[in-house]
């Protein structure tokens, strides 16, 4: 496992992180930039494969014993996870970046024994950074428990499901007031780290690297992202597909057992 420790090379990740927004931005900025698509549809930029190609080389540099799984040069044939490895989105939200939405980010995770232990993620458009390690949750981010009276449910801005939707229903008839936000790419999640909205409920696919960095940032904050059909945290380098299960994330772990329970009756009569 990795001998440094893990507060030493935040700091170093955020600079990292910080220093691709010019080159980002640049790129999406351009008129002339477009986007093509991989072979499964998605798109891909410039800015996808600078970013791809700038964190490769940095952690090939500082942490060369460590493999790195990446969204831009993932197979899943022949794919065997470690015990340690860093996990990086370079650009997720493709689509907000491609629509000009701003609502595009950084991902960069570090993963030990199938759980994500530290994350930088970075949102070029907003020049803003969060970076966090689970289970170290900082002591200006611990959460007073105020249950409230309006629940605040982010949902995606570009991948919004007829599940979302029943979800938000089945919410509103158990007499729930809510306060919907979307928000693209990881910013969702961040957006409950920075205690502005109260869960993100995930029905549709994801990838691993999509969510890895915005988690550790979310648990470092007293929150949490567990597993819809068995209420386990999400796990991370799985030897049969890259992809994760449904989930929820949660700002407050205090409100966990009561938010678990609404969903699991959601999941139990509608999915």
């Amino acid at each position: 496992m990795l001998s440094q420790n893990l507060e030493s090379i935040i700091p170093q990740l955020e600079d990292l992180t910080r220093s691709l927004f010019p080159e980002i931005l640049k790129i999406y900025r351009n008129p002339k930039s477009k986007a093509n698509h991989k072979k499964d549809g998605s798109p891909v930029t410039a800015a996808d494969m600078y970013a791809h190609k700038a964190i490769i080389k940095f952690l090939a540099k500082n942490f060369s014993d460590i493999p790195v799984v990446s969204e831009e040069s993932f197979a899943q044939k022949g794919y065997k996870p470690a015990k340690e490895f860093w996990i990086i989105d370079p650009i997720d939200g493709t689509k907000e970046f491609v629509n000009k939405s701003d609502e595009f980010t950084t991902n960069i995770a570090l993963i030990q024994n199938g759980k994500p232990v530290l994350g930088v993620v970075g949102a070029p458009a907003f020049d803003s950074v969060w970076s966090g390690i689970a289970g170290q949750p900082r002591k200006a981010n611990k959460k007073n428990f105020k249950p409230r009276k309006i629940l605040r449910v982010v949902t995606s801005k570009s991948h919004r499901t007829v599940i979302d939707t029943a979800f938000l229903s089945y919410l509103d008839k158990r007499g729930k007031r809510l306060k919907i936000i979307t928000k693209g790419s990881s910013l969702k999640i961040c957006t409950l780290a920075e205690n502005k909205g109260d869960i993100y409920p995930r029905f549709g696919p994801t990838s691993e690297w999509d969510i890895a960095a915005a988690d550790a940032v979310l648990q470092s904050r007293g929150g949490g992202i567990f597993q819809i059909e068995n209420h386990q945290p999400l796990e991370y380098g799985k030897k049969d597909s890259i992809l994760n299960p449904m989930f929820i994330a949660i700002s407050n772990l205090n409100e966990k057992k009561a938010i678990l329970s609404l969903i699991g009756g959601f999941s139990k009569n509608l999915l």
